[in-house]
């Protein structure tokens, strides 16, 4: 009996049918996990038998008005909202991929006969300076030849070009080597090309979202303080990253935090790593006194009394970033 009544509370309100090829390909679609699923509540919210006025003012049909997935259409005399933009973004994913078959397998035939892995491992240990090649990157290596059906060469100048931008682990540049692959490109002069028009602030901010435990598109606020980081404060990716690494340690990073971290690097003159982990050392030095009840001297030159000094220390956390720099 408790089974049909929850099989029936199960399947009362209806169900939303997905594309297994939607599912498949959201990479392709730029669609994020989390996005994915504002999607699919849009498509639950829009079955839904009520006036399109309401209808409007749900989120998730917010959402994706806003981020071009829908449209308003008229449906019989009535306005509704169409997925039409969705299916179209869908079909164009499915033409790419109907490519030659034959015409493929005769490419990767042909790159696959003169693969070197060695040379490829040499090359990186060469450039990281270190034996630093794990199992996971070897793999996936060997996937750019036998998936993929790129040479020596190709994959060579592929790492060169994602290095030369900054994009040195296997986290950063195997999703830009899949896409390199779904877009066709078979010779270096294309490679070259995509390359150069390839959105690298987009995957630079991804990674910063990555480390502070936040997923889903980058939004233009996040790209616009990225850019800021970068062309006003004049800050390496890897020095950007150093701070993001150090919102961790504290219980709310965010971009905000990092911004706080960078503008005060700034004006101490931080240019790079070595002068980031001497801010860092220099700030923990600074806590660790105050934690400890180090004596302060008043501008007269003598020590003030415990209650100075208890004062300060009750105005010290664990980790008190948040109140060097002002962040709420």
């Amino acid at each position: 009996m408790k089974n049909v009544e929850y099989t029936q509370w199960l399947m009362d309100e209806g169900q939303v049918a997905v594309p297994l090829a939607l599912l498949k390909n959201i990479q392709s679609l730029n669609l994020s996990p989390e996005n994915l699923g504002y999607l699919i509540l849009a498509l639950a919210a829009s079955q839904q038998n009520i006036p399109a006025d309401e209808l409007a003012k749900n989120p998730w049909i917010k959402w994706v008005l806003s981020e071009g997935w829908a449209k308003w259409g008229i449906e019989n005399g009535q306005k509704k909202i169409s997925f039409l933009p969705l299916w179209d973004r869908l079909y164009a994913v499915f033409e790419k991929q109907s490519v030659d078959a034959q015409g493929e397998k005769a490419v990767a035939y042909q790159m696959k006969g003169d693969f070197d892995y060695g040379k490829i491992l040499k090359w990186l240990d060469q450039v990281r300076g270190t034996l630093s090649v794990t199992f996971r990157e070897k793999q996936v290596l060997q996937e750019f030849n036998l998936r993929y059906g790129w040479s020596t060469d190709f994959i060579l100048i592929f790492l060169q070009l994602c290095f030369e931008r900054g994009q040195t682990t296997i986290q950063t540049y195997q999703p830009i080597a899949k896409r390199v692959y779904e877009n066709g490109i078979h010779t270096v002069e294309e490679l070259i090309s995509f390359m150069n028009e390839l959105d690298w602030v987009l995957y630079k901010v991804m990674e910063v979202k990555k480390c502070v435990g936040q997923y889903g598109g980058v939004t233009r606020p996040q790209r616009e303080m990225y850019l800021k980081w970068q062309n006003q404060w004049k800050f390496g990716h890897e020095v950007i990253m150093r701070a993001a690494e150090e919102t961790v340690r504290t219980n709310c990073p965010s971009f905000k935090y990092i911004d706080r971290i960078l503008e005060d690097w700034a004006q101490k003159g931080v240019k790079n790593l070595e002068g980031a982990q001497k801010a860092i050392e220099e700030h923990d030095r600074q806590k660790g006194q105050a934690l400890h009840g180090a004596p302060l001297q008043s501008e007269s030159g003598s020590v003030t009394g415990a209650r100075q000094r208890k004062k300060r220390i009750n105005h010290v956390d664990n980790r008190d970033w948040e109140k060097i720099l002002g962040v709420d």
